[in-house]
């Protein structure tokens, strides 16, 4: 709601008085969290679930504190994708390897402990403390931090399945090349890569020279100042076009299906695989 508000308010508010405005909005955040979470043990006896991410954490990774909004997201990220695995003839569990790339304080992959029997999961992310709680509070996968811009630790040829959600709507196209090329390397030949992005129906909150830029080139990296000194400097906001995912990201895999849509209602799934035969 705030967001909306936002937008439509923006191009009237004086540049000088913007800074007053993040200051107040991040600190407001601040104190958001910390109200919601004391709550959290009271609502922690609803889930079902023994602990989950502290509410600074969920917001980073939600956009908002609250446990019921975090849970439903994170359940409907997995079924999603088990749904687009079922369009390739696949299940979860037909997999022996599966990477969270972007893996939060494990949103998603909270839902998917009931196939650990059968399946190794791991999880990558830059939020260090997001990975620490997931270490100790998700012992069924393995979790280690990457940096923005570097190498996985994982050796070439690992994961027969990676998902990365939210991850791509987030990078500039030098970031977004560098990890369709860093994605490609530990994937196995033939194994498969889900990634979302924000796709056409996600232009709506964009103005008329924004979409036209869409149009255009396929490709927009929003910069804002909003969640300075919330999230890091480089985690801003991509859009992508159709055709533009076509077009780039098979330079690296081979596209097997663009999904409008295909993710919670609204972003888009993108289904990757790298060339070769499986490995054995």
């Amino acid at each position: 709601m705030l967001k909306r508000v936002w937008y439509k308010i923006r191009p009237f508010v004086p540049k000088w008085f913007l800074p007053g405005i993040r200051w107040s909005y991040r600190n407001y955040m601040r104190f958001y969290c910390r109200s919601v979470g004391l709550f959290d043990r009271w609502h922690l006896r609803k889930t079902g679930f023994s602990t989950l991410p502290p509410a600074p954490l969920r917001y980073r990774v939600h956009g908002s504190p609250k446990i019921e909004g975090f849970l439903v997201v994170g359940k409907t990220c997995r079924d999603d994708i088990e749904s687009t695995l079922e369009q390739l003839g696949k299940r979860l569990v037909d997999f022996s390897r599966v990477l969270d790339f972007g893996c939060g304080c494990g949103r998603t992959m909270m839902w998917v402990k009931e196939h650990a029997r059968h399946v190794r999961f791991f999880g990558t992310d830059t939020d260090a403390e997001a990975v620490a709680w997931c270490q100790a509070c998700l012992p069924f996968a393995e979790f280690r931090v990457n940096d923005p811009l570097s190498k996985l630790v994982y050796p070439d040829d690992q994961f027969d399945l990676i998902y990365g959600v939210s991850v791509f709507t987030q990078l500039d196209e030098a970031y977004q090349f560098y990890w369709l090329e860093e994605l490609r390397r530990v994937v196995k030949p033939g194994g498969v890569v889900l990634l979302t992005v924000l796709g056409e129906h996600c232009w709506q909150t964009l103005g008329p020279a924004d979409q036209e830029h869409l149009r255009e080139t396929g490709f927009l990296f929003r910069v804002t100042n909003r969640m300075k000194g919330i999230f890091p400097e480089w985690y801003q906001t991509a859009y992508h076009s159709q055709d533009y995912v076509l077009r780039e990201f098979s330079v690296y895999f081979k596209v097997l299906a663009y999904i409008p849509r295909g993710l919670s209602d609204f972003q888009d799934m993108v289904v990757l695989q790298k060339d070769g035969l499986v490995s054995t």
